[in-house]
């Protein structure tokens, strides 16, 4: 068993990121005089919008898994492999952000407008990488303290 340290709070912060995240639109498409916005809860036509289930997942699976984690402290390595499995999934969603952006911006006369709420899974993303690395550090800590008994 290892005693909580930092990266509970690093999992915390990744959490609260992507809920926040889920409510802004990361891009905005404008085609002529329309104006179009993919997010979690809000994709399609300005005032028209609806929800996007693939991203409403990845952004819910996300902050589910991060969320879990933290009480994960009593199998270390379980913790470790669910932080990078949330790692990865986080990379997939911005990966997939970017082929909807130039996808959709590859067309003729739509102007792509990245917003600055794109910055929040990427914030939360640093986040999990630094609560991998204060994992792995106390599993380094734990191999050490036993190495020495």
């Amino acid at each position: 068993m290892v005693i909580q340290r930092i990266q509970s709070v690093y999992l915390l912060i990744a959490v609260i990121l992507m809920a926040i995240f889920a409510f802004f639109p990361a891009l905005s498409f404008q085609l002529g005089d329309r104006t179009f916005v993919y997010g979690a809860l809000e994709a399609g036509k300005v005032g028209v919008t609806h929800i996007d289930p693939l991203m409403l997942m990845l952004v819910v699976l996300i902050s589910l898994l991060a969320f879990i984690d933290i009480f994960l402290f009593k199998n270390l390595q379980r913790q470790m492999t669910v932080c990078f499995v949330d790692i990865i999934i986080g990379l997939a969603m911005l990966v997939a952000i970017g082929i909807q952006a130039f996808v959709v911006g590859g067309r003729e006369g739509v102007v792509v407008t990245w917003q600055w709420y794109l910055a929040l899974p990427v914030l939360s993303l640093i986040f999990l990488m630094l609560a991998h690395k204060a994992m792995s550090n106390d599993k380094k800590k734990l191999r050490d303290a036993d190495r020495l008994r």
